[in-house]
């Protein structure tokens, strides 16, 4: 049994730390507000049970999964600073942030309106995006588990490494009941489970943001359990009449019982969800995407980029649009109303308790142990072979977290415009974290990058330059001194080389625009 302290630690010491306030308290730890003297800044500081540090196999995991969150560098990911282990109690140190969590959000203010939800779900999306990248699972997307600013900036956060199987409770009032409303339906037996399995529970999300109930309300995990299994997906518009109908087509696929059904990525799937917004709601999806964080620093202003979702409505869907792309939508029959944000007058700071919601601070990502790549081909960069070096023994409070291994750029790059990983502009296109490019290219109408996630593994990005229209895809092949990729959705092909780049479908040569400037390592 994990003991936690009756007591509050408030206005003692923790090592380098004051713990000022006790923020919350769960089953497998506590969280407080703290002063950093070493480092003079206020973070949030969980404690875990100290049961918990005399267990080999949960300090292996706390090292590891506290290592791979602490490498994710993505602004909807609320970042680590440090952790480890003082007299004989785990700790993580985060960043401090007010806001409330979209669980909260939801409870108070109602549904949302289609932009707000879509534009909400894109940013948790990017998140993901960028943990996939690095081989990470969440497994507990969950309204619980985003938080909002005021200004709507939303972060995705996590309780996975403070939970134990003597935490779960299956009753309506449990936590389980929560995850379950949320889960893909091969989490349930011994099957794969790959990184659709958060795009299933991202799609679950939306439901609930635009109709305010999750798509399978019920009040026993068993009926949760069949309906994940069995039951048709709903459509939104039938809880909500005037949401647009081509939003239900999006999140019928992201809910496909079968993970090849749905999209290839989350960002596929938020992309394809501001596509199916009418115009209106489509801008203002991109207004508040666009937002910096009101009250929040980025750690490095230099690195920091905002989430993307295109609106563009590509005129060669064949050639350039990806198998997460619906056509757009019809024009709606009625505007659906747009109900207006009204910010939370308790703004709540950031933290992470178990069993507790409101307001939460914390991400982690289970390691993608499960995952083959391989069998489910996926629209963006497959994860890398292997993770940045990193220290093998627990960081202290007086040594930060690893720095991410950063790759040289290359100093001389015939393609203007662009480094070792891509193009530099923001419409790309660019290499994920700190994959390499193999080739880039730049014809008369297009930028292409090729790039290497480990030993033979590649993917393709493509983005067009009258419109930045763009495809990602993966695996493409070697190929008489180019590349082939191939778009699985329509066998479209995309041959690039050095003078050229031809794309054909059907047989029939779509496009083919000469090269004007090309590097191939």
């Amino acid at each position: 049994m994990n003991q936690i302290p009756t007591v509050s630690r408030e206005g003692s010491r923790f090592g380098p730390y004051e713990l000022r306030s006790l923020l919350g308290k769960g089953g497998m730890g506590e969280v407080y507000e703290a002063y950093d003297t070493v480092k003079d800044r206020t973070v949030a500081l969980k404690l875990l049970s100290p049961d918990l540090a005399h267990d080999p196999t949960y300090q292996e995991r706390f090292r590891r999964e506290s290592r791979a969150a602490a490498r994710l560098r993505e602004p909807h990911i609320i970042p680590i600073h440090d952790w480890g282990e003082i007299d004989g109690v785990l700790f993580i140190d985060m960043r401090l942030v007010a806001g409330d969590d979209l669980r909260t959000t939801l409870r108070v203010q109602g549904p949302m309106s289609p932009s707000r939800a879509v534009a909400i779900v894109a940013q948790i999306a990017s998140a993901l995006d960028a943990a996939h990248a690095d081989n990470l699972i969440h497994r507990d997307i969950k309204p619980e588990n985003i938080l909002l600013t005021r200004d709507d900036f939303a972060y995705l956060v996590d309780f996975g490494i403070a939970r134990s199987s003597s935490d779960v409770q299956l009753t309506t009032q449990g936590s389980a009941i929560g995850s379950y409303s949320y889960m893909a339906p091969e989490r349930f037996d011994a099957g794969v489970v790959t990184d659709r399995a958060d795009t299933y529970s991202l799609a679950c999300v939306l439901y609930e943001c635009l109709t305010g109930t999750a798509p399978y309300p019920s009040r026993s995990v068993s009926q949760l359990i069949k309906a994940h299994l069995m039951t048709a997906p709903p459509e939104a518009s039938l809880t909500r009449p005037g949401l647009p109908r081509a939003l239900d087509a999006v999140i019928v696929r992201g809910l496909a019982k079968d993970p090849g059904e749905r999209f290839a990525s989350t960002g596929d799937f938020a992309r394809a969800a501001h596509l199916a917004l009418t115009p209106p709601d489509r801008a203002e999806a991109t207004a508040i995407v666009d937002r910096t964080p009101e009250g929040t620093t980025v750690d490095n202003v230099g690195e920091y980029r905002q989430t993307k979702i295109s609106d563009t409505v590509h005129p060669r869907p064949q050639a350039w649009a990806t198998a997460a792309s619906p056509p757009p939508p019809p024009p709606p029959n009625a505007v659906p109303h747009r109900s207006t944000f009204l910010p939370v007058a308790i703004t709540l700071l950031v933290v992470l308790v178990l069993g507790l919601g409101g307001a939460v601070a914390w991400l982690t990502f289970a390691p993608d142990t499960e995952s083959t790549t391989a069998a489910l081909p996926s629209a963006v960069a497959p994860p890398s072979q292997s993770a940045p070096n990193v220290e093998a023994e627990t960081p202290t409070t007086l040594a930060p977290p690893p720095t991410p291994v950063v790759p040289t750029r290359a100093r001389s790059i015939p393609v203007s415009g662009a480094d070792s990983q891509g193009f530099l502009d923001s419409s790309g296109p660019r290499c994920n974290a700190d994959n390499l490019a193999v080739a880039i290219g730049r014809t008369t109408d297009s930028k292409i990058v090729v790039c290497e996630t480990g030993v033979g593994r590649y993917y393709y990005k493509g983005v067009r330059i009258t419109d930045a229209a763009g495809i990602e895809l993966d695996d493409p092949r070697p190929s008489a001194g180019g590349f082939l990729a191939i778009n699985p959705a329509d066998g479209t092909q995309y041959r690039l080389d050095r003078s050229s780049l031809t794309i054909v479908s059907g047989g029939e040569v779509l496009a083919e625009e000469p090269m004007r400037e090309y590097y191939a390592r």
